[in-house]
């Protein structure tokens, strides 16, 4: 949250001095002519005296003030030699808005940053979502890894399928060692990735005969879903064992 104030210019009065051999560019007076000069201060949420002098001139024979598009050489002159003689102050400091301001920005930053951390902290080194077994979704990829390298009959297996561009259920029919081949059935349902096996559905009227498919036992241990003729059909994404 940044707020952006209106910055006002003001002038604090410095002096007012005489300069008397300096003739006036509106009447001609000469020795009429007064010089004030002033610091210039800026204010917006916080105020700031800073280093730069301004100055104006009035002439008391035609009172009247004489612009700077006005001010001849040996004004410019008397302006720039006395400026020299004058020294400021300068300070920075917070205005009651600008208090405000800043206490506003550090709430509203320090409230993203809270809130980044806070992703940041759950999704990283928080608590693991355990699923209702106990067993947590890292646990289950590394038990899906023990067992593709070792297929059983009746282990359910989830694949995304590239062609299809979404996940099937397979059920494992039969494992032929001899010819490197596992035989599965699909199950005709849509799943996302279960918490735990026993949401996996399991009964056989899921997996309908007309289902079956093939495929190789080298890749599949490698997580890899591959037809027999190796073209690659997708990726396993979790395997459960019950």
């Amino acid at each position: 949250m940044i707020v952006i104030v209106r910055v006002n210019k003001n002038h604090l009065f410095l002096k007012t001095i005489p300069a008397p051999d300096v003739q006036c560019p509106l009447c001609k007076a000469k020795g009429q002519m007064e010089m004030s000069f002033y610091q210039l201060q800026l204010e917006a949420g916080w105020v700031r005296d800073t280093k730069k002098i301004t100055a104006s001139v009035c002439c008391k024979n035609c009172h009247q003030d004489v612009p700077v598009v006005r001010w001849d050489k040996e004004l410019t002159a008397f302006y720039n030699a006395e400026k020299k003689q004058i020294t400021v102050k300068t300070s920075f400091k917070a205005g009651k808005i600008g208090k405000i301001l800043i206490w506003l920005n550090i709430i509203f930053f320090g409230a993203i940053f809270l809130f980044l951390a806070g992703l940041f902290i759950y999704h990283r080194i928080g608590p693991e979502q355990t699923a209702k077994n106990g067993i947590s979704r890292e646990e289950q990829v590394r038990q899906s890894e023990q067992f593709a390298g070792s297929p059983q009959t009746g282990d359910l297996v989830l694949v995304y399928l590239f062609d299809d561009h979404k996940q099937a259920l397979f059920k494992i029919t039969v494992i032929d060692a001899a010819t490197n081949v596992v035989k599965a059935i699909a199950s005709d349902k849509s799943i996302d990735v279960p918490a735990n096996a026993s949401e996996v559905p399991m009964a056989d009227v899921d997996f309908k005969p007309g289902n079956e498919t093939s495929f190789s036992m080298m890749d599949y241990k490698n997580l890899r879903f591959t037809a027999p003729n190796n073209k690659h059909l997708g990726n396993v994404q979790m395997i459960y064992r019950k």
